[in-house]
């Protein structure tokens, strides 16, 4: 497909692709015209992840992006979660039938709908707070719920609706995260981005938060194991020292002595920390008493508090047991701590946010078990306060009662003292990580902090009118050519000069564009062409038969076979145009129809079919011979006629023929052109063929190259003395210099 052709075409329908590109412009103003305002609103929030704040039995810490990225992604795909934008669609739903100025507001059609009426909104708001508050999903096939889902619908409030709006995203290689969310209603998008990350929170909290708790009350229990390690220690060590006690009588006294004063010392200072333990311990009953009278008596949380702080004290006693014990009796030990932590995980699930209803309620039960967390952690203080004090007595009496001496037990005494160190020293590094975290929240999801609450958006979002027209506009223009040059280049006809020449590799003898005869005749459209100087088209298309009569005359051929290599191409047109064209130049002309599969040419100037009955060698005398030539309207121009037979010309016409004999007619005409059937489907031509001066071959601009015209092709091209070239057909007037 040349590419000047293709240009050209462009250039031709430029009014067709300025229409569409003008109806996509409109169609582009219409739709942003009519289209709603936006209003977005941001929130942004913290996660933590790059901070190091979680609790840790071990020590080692690595700051792992990748695994800091893949935190942040499954913190986004959390956030589009079913149970987390169910949630937030019940929480939208339940605003709006339970506030006096909703976000949306239904239509008449809505609320008169089934959907609507069925729905009673005392037993939704019911059915909604419920399942904000168990975090549960509705089911519908619960006649009831499936109400309030199909109410939800109305209000266009499913995640699939919400999530359209909602967008996501990691502040670049930070530790924020921003929602962002897109509606109608200002007071809407501002909503949505602070309670959906409330309910993620709880989400979290909910499902991770236990874990985490258990972590830190593992590394509680890990403090408590070790610490009466070390007692145990110590008081072997002491017992062993008392026994051993020192090899001088006023040594051992000296420092029986000493160690007397340290340990009254050391009971002073305990009694003291006992003492700081219990006054604190007050302090937290009595506001424990003033948040659980103003939570309204909801005893639930606080029962739940009792109960694991008594079974956590119950694991202390069980750790406690275990010394001394066989293997199997403290795996027995061991099942019953484990049931009791999985107790305790149970009655923490229970009280992780106790209250949906607003916000106050929820930071009062978070106090509340912050408190009891304390009161736990100071009455564990105040036992081993008491522990420690009564050892630190047992003690000074043994120091007391010190009479016996030592002497080679110097060595084990070291062991001992070594022993007691090392797990000193184990308990100690415990201690610093529990004393650590004291000041961190144990489960690290609580470090997901709002750092931007979203507010109403004071204007909508630009609505980039200009930006969509003009992408209307190209989607239109690039589309419209496209589509012209898509059926261009689809259409494999020859469409122009060049596009045949290349495909046909044939040569041309002229070129006709296509015309208009307006319901008359080629004869008299010449005619008229010829007298009316003003016509374009028709001088054309005669300048162009006046071209292809200068190629006839200079190729000296009288006799000229007109054929084609397809029917339709035009062949009964292109001879009554030669005919005409050489007439006008006084030329004598006789038209042969030969066209025995469709006798048009003979049809058209009403003449007789006898060209069957022309037998040169019965006929005496030239006379008889014009009997059988019929003159036409055209001056100069006469035609044999022929019916229409279902056998070739060798079969049907008798052995001295008129097609036979055409040499005999050339001193009486200048021209003979004969017309015969289509190369593809009939032999007719080609037996033609063998006697005449030329052949031209007539081609319509609308065909196109078929596997069926190469061997048609091939047999002109092989008349090389014969062949004067092809006349392309119908060709469109401005395609015919390209």
């Amino acid at each position: 497909m040349d590419l000047n052709y293709l240009l050209q075409v462009l250039l031709r329908k430029k009014w067709m692709i300025f229409f569409f590109t003008t109806v996509a412009l409109v169609a582009g103003f219409a739709f942003t015209f009519f289209l709603p305002k936006k209003y977005v609103s941001l929130a942004q929030y913290s996660t933590g992840f790059t901070m190091e704040q979680k609790v840790k039995i071990s020590e080692e810490a690595t700051f792992n992006i990748y695994e800091i990225d893949m935190r942040f992604a499954n913190v986004i795909e959390t956030f589009r979660s079913p149970k987390v934008m169910a949630m937030l669609s019940y929480s939208l739903l339940l605003h709006d039938i339970d506030n006096v100025k909703p976000f949306r507001a239904l239509t008449e059609d809505k609320k008169n709908s089934p959907e609507y009426t069925a729905v009673n909104i005392e037993k939704a708001k019911q059915i909604l707070k419920s399942k904000i508050f168990d975090m549960n999903l509705l089911n519908p096939y619960d006649p009831e719920e499936k109400k309030v889902f199909d109410l939800l619908t109305l209000y266009a409030y499913r995640g699939e609706d919400l999530y359209t709006g909602l967008r996501f995203e990691r502040v670049d290689r930070s530790d924020f995260i921003n929602i962002f969310f897109s509606s109608e209603n200002p007071e809407l998008s501002a909503y949505v981005v602070n309670t959906i990350g409330e309910q993620f929170i709880r989400f979290f909290n909910n499902l991770y938060g236990t874990r985490d708790l258990e972590s830190a009350q593992k590394l509680d229990s890990l403090i408590q194991t070790q610490k009466l390690v070390v007692d145990s220690l110590n008081g072997k060590l002491k017992d062993f020292r008392e026994r051993i006690g020192t090899p001088n009588i006023n040594d051992r006294a000296s420092g029986a002595m000493v160690m007397v004063q340290d340990l009254t010392v050391n009971i002073q200072a305990e009694q003291k920390t006992l003492n700081q333990y219990k006054a604190d311990l007050r302090t937290v009953e009595a506001q424990l008493s003033t948040l659980n009278a103003r939570a309204g008596g909801s005893g639930s949380p606080s029962n739940n508090n009792q109960s694991i702080r008594l079974l956590q004290n119950e694991n202390g006693d069980l750790e406690v047991k275990k010394i001394g014990k066989t293997e199997k009796e403290i795996k027995d030990i061991d099942k019953q701590i484990q049931a009791n932590l999985e107790r305790i995980e149970t009655l923490k699930r229970n009280t992780v946010n106790p209250g949906v209803r607003d916000r106050q309620a929820e930071r009062t039960a978070i106090q509340i078990d912050d408190l009891e967390a304390k009161r736990i952690s100071l009455e564990n203080s105040i036992r081993a306060s008491n522990d420690l004090i009564k050892d630190y007595e047992r003690q000074r009496g043994g120091y007391e009662r010190l009479t016996s001496s030592g002497g080679g037990d110097e060595v084990v005494l070291k062991a001992k003292e070594a022993e007691l160190n090392l797990a000193t020293d184990e308990y100690e590094m415990l201690r610093k990580r529990m004393h650590a975290s004291l000041g961190l929240d144990v489960n690290p999801i609580n470090n997901f902090k709002p750092t931007i609450l979203g507010i109403p958006a004071y204007k909508p979002e630009p609505s980039k009118k200009v930006i969509l027209m003009g992408l209307c506009g190209f989607l239109g223009f690039f589309f419209s050519t496209f589509a012209v040059l898509g059926v261009e280049i689809i259409d494999s006809s020859y469409k122009t000069p060049s596009i045949f020449r290349r495909n046909s590799k044939l040569p041309q003898l002229g070129v006709l564009n296509k015309v208009d005869l307006h319901g008359g005749n080629i004869n008299e459209f010449i005619q008229e062409s010829v007298s009316n100087k003003e016509g374009r088209v028709g001088n054309i298309y005669i300048e162009n038969l006046r071209k292809i009569r200068y190629e006839i005359d200079k190729k000296n051929a009288q006799s000229i076979l007109i054929t084609s290599s397809r029917a339709k191409e035009g062949k009964t047109f292109v001879t009554q145009s030669l005919a005409s064209i050489l007439a006008l130049a006084g030329k004598k002309v006789l038209m042969i129809d030969a066209n025995l599969s469709n006798n048009e040419l003979t049809q058209i100037y009403d003449a007789k079919p006898n060209l069957d009955q022309i037998d040169l060698s019965k006929i005496a005398t030239n006379d008889r011979l014009w009997t059988y030539i019929q003159p036409t309207t055209i001056k100069g121009v006469s035609i044999v006629g022929t019916r229409s037979a279902d056998a070739t010309p060798l079969e049907l016409l008798p052995q001295n023929s008129l097609l036979k004999n055409l040499n005999s007619l050339k001193d009486q005409y200048d021209y003979i052109l004969i017309e015969a059937s289509a190369l593809n489907y009939y032999a007719d031509s080609k037996e033609i063929s063998l006697y005449v001066d030329g052949i031209v071959n007539v081609v319509s601009a609308k065909s196109s190259a078929a596997l069926e015209d190469k061997e048609s092709y091939q047999f002109l091209s092989d008349q090389k003395g014969k062949y004067l070239g092809a006349v392309l057909n119908q060709v469109d007037t401005l395609n015919m210099s390209l």
